[in-house]
């Protein structure tokens, strides 16, 4: 059986349920309610729906900032993806569907050059996590060092084929340790994660 460090912020050990309420309590993440009001629409999204989701993995509070030529926020391929309308894949079709999302480039022009941009992993991962949701978990820089840190390992390289075959294993390992029967459950989960991934490195130092 795999070995994981499940740790709180004492950096005691304790039980994955204890690691798991303590890490999803102290999530400051994303806009939690504005994540439940899209995911309950996951079979019947708009066009405005898929901006939404776009403003909401890229950090975006304001309308202003909406639009091209913004720092971190990806406004030309969430708009494909309200023209487009994505849904979920089969099983067998998720890899293409990440690769060819994450493999999208957008190019942001300023006044003195022009920078050529990938939608990214994390994005589409985000992506496909509505689309089917939730079953699928979003897997950010956080999340890795989240299950870098519960593995006393190296982060997980950022591909497809990591995330396919590396992590959803891992997270459904984590699931069944902590005890996430439901799709709540696995929300929690994602937060936990996200939280315990945030946290600065040298406080997990020995």
């Amino acid at each position: 059986m795999r070995q994981f460090r499940f740790q709180i912020l004492e950096m005691k050990e304790t039980s994955p349920q204890e690691w798991l309420r303590v890490w999803c309590a102290r999530y400051r993440g994303y806009d939690e309610k504005e994540y439940a009001d899209l995911i309950a629409k996951h079979n019947s999204f708009s066009a405005e729906d898929f901006e939404r989701i776009g403003m909401w993995k890229d950090g975006v509070t304001k309308e202003s900032r909406w639009k091209p030529n913004i720092a971190s926020v990806a406004y030309l391929i969430w708009k494909q993806a309200a023209q487009e309308l994505p849904k979920c894949p089969e099983e067998d079709d998720v890899a293409a569907f990440l690769e060819g999302w994450s493999g999208r480039t957008y190019t942001d022009v300023f006044p003195n050059k022009s920078v050529e941009k990938r939608f990214g992993l994390s994005r589409a991962t985000a992506l496909l996590h509505f689309v089917s949701g939730g079953r699928y978990p979003i897997f950010d820089s956080r999340v890795k060092a989240a299950v870098a840190r519960l593995l006393n390992s190296q982060e997980l390289p950022g591909t497809v084929s990591s995330y396919l075959h590396l992590f959803l294993p891992l997270f459904k390992e984590l699931a069944d340790r902590c005890g996430c029967g439901t799709m709540d459950d696995l929300r929690r989960l994602d937060k936990a994660l996200f939280s315990y991934g945030a946290l600065e490195s040298s406080i997990f130092a020995n």
